[in-house]
C-alpha cells in the first residue's frame, strides 16, 4: 500500500519570491510554505533540511520518529493563490518489511502536517486527498 497524501487549499501569504522564478518553474513557487511546514515540523522533532528547488516547487527532506519522507510544496499553476503538499514515504526494504510501522509514522506525520495547515489563519479552503 503506498503511503502518501495530498493536501490543497487557498492561501495570500505564500507568494512567489521575485527570486524563485530562476529556480523553479515560472509561477510554481511554493518556498515560503515549505519554509513553514520545515519550522513547523522542526518544532515537533522532525529533522528537516532545508527546502530544495525542483521544476514543480519545492522539496523537502525529512526524518520523522527515524523514518525517512519526503514532501513538495508548489504552487497550482494557472490557479493564482492555490498550493498543494504532498508528503510520501521514502522506504527501503526494511521499510517494506515492516509497513505496520511506518504507516504509524507516516499517518502521525500527515497528522501534523494537517494540524499546521489547519491551525494557520493564513490557509482557507483545506482539503486532503488519500485515506
Amino acid at each position: 500500500m503506498s503511503l502518501e497524501r495530498v493536501w490543497s487549499f487557498a492561501s495570500d501569504a505564500f507568494a512567489p519570491a521575485p527570486d524563485e522564478a530562476e529556480l523553479v518553474n515560472p509561477g510554481l513557487g511554493g518556498r515560503g510554505l515549505a519554509e513553514f511546514l520545515a519550522r513547523g515540523l522542526a518544532g515537533l522533532g522532525a529533522k528537516v533540511n532545508r527546502p530544495v528547488p525542483e521544476d514543480w516547487g519545492w522539496r523537502l527532506e525529512l526524518v520523522f520518529e527515524g523514518r525517512r519522507f519526503w514532501m513538495g510544496c508548489g504552487a497550482v499553476s494557472g490557479e493564482p493563490g492555490r498550493f498543494v503538499v504532498f508528503l510520501k514515504a521514502r522506504r527501503g526494504l526494511g521499510g517494506l518489511l515492516a509497513a505496520a510501522v511506518w504507516r504509524e509514522s507516516f499517518e502521525r506525520l500527515a497528522g501534523a502536517v494537517w494540524d499546521l495547515l489547519r491551525e494557520s489563519p493564513e490557509v482557507r479552503e483545506l482539503e486532503v486527498e488519500g485515506p
